[in-house]
């Protein structure tokens, strides 16, 4: 496919359904982020994937999907939970620089999970001392707590269907469900968000 149809299709999915991913396809996930431009080519991430079932329960634990979804549409636990994690970690004083580090290797997995058939949600909004205890836990080396988790992707094969909308009148951006069940994604006009091009 397209680089552009590629990028239509990588929407956010909330709900898994419950096959088991590849190992190796995770770990190339990763090899993929490894290798994408780094701001002064600094290379301050890490990264940890989960998938043993005892640590995703506990990885549960640190987040909600769905937030802007009613209670009764938000994923079931123990339904539709992923079927992987990968976490992203970065020293903790990160600067402007290692944030943007931080969205394009999160970005490049995604893009790169969607190429693979499957589905994944960047979570942002996540209780790090969950996972900090969960990381410990593990004995993952955290050189002295100086890395911290700075997102969670969760993974799995797509449990529900999404796709692009447009923006009503009401000027709402929120993503919501249609009477099928969709996950509905409202995006701007190309025309009103760019401001120039001359």
């Amino acid at each position: 496919m397209d680089f552009h149809t590629l990028v239509t299709e990588t929407r956010t999915c909330r709900r898994f359904n419950q096959k088991e991913l590849s190992s190796a396809v995770l770990t190339e996930l990763v090899d993929t982020a490894r290798i994408v431009s780094s701001a002064r080519n600094a290379q301050i991430l890490r990264y940890v994937i989960i998938q043993d079932k005892d640590l995703r329960k506990k990885m549960e634990q640190a987040y909600v999907l769905g937030g802007a979804l009613a209670p009764e549409e938000r994923p079931k636990k123990g339904v539709d939970d992923p079927t992987a994690y990968i976490i992203l970690l970065a020293p903790q004083e990160t600067n402007q620089f290692g944030i943007m580090d931080i969205g394009i290797a999160a970005q490049t997995i995604q893009l790169a999970a969607t190429e693979k058939g499957y589905a994944t949600c960047i979570i942002g909004a996540f209780k790090k001392n969950v996972v900090l205890d969960l990381l410990q836990e593990e004995h993952i080396d955290l050189q002295g707590e100086i890395l911290v988790p700075y997102l969670v992707l969760a993974l799995g094969y797509a449990g529900e269907k999404r796709q692009l909308g447009k923006i009503g009148e009401d000027g709402i951006t929120s993503y919501y469900h249609d009477e099928n069940g969709t996950n509905i994604v409202p995006k701007r006009d190309l025309k009103e968000v760019l401001l120039l091009q001359k």
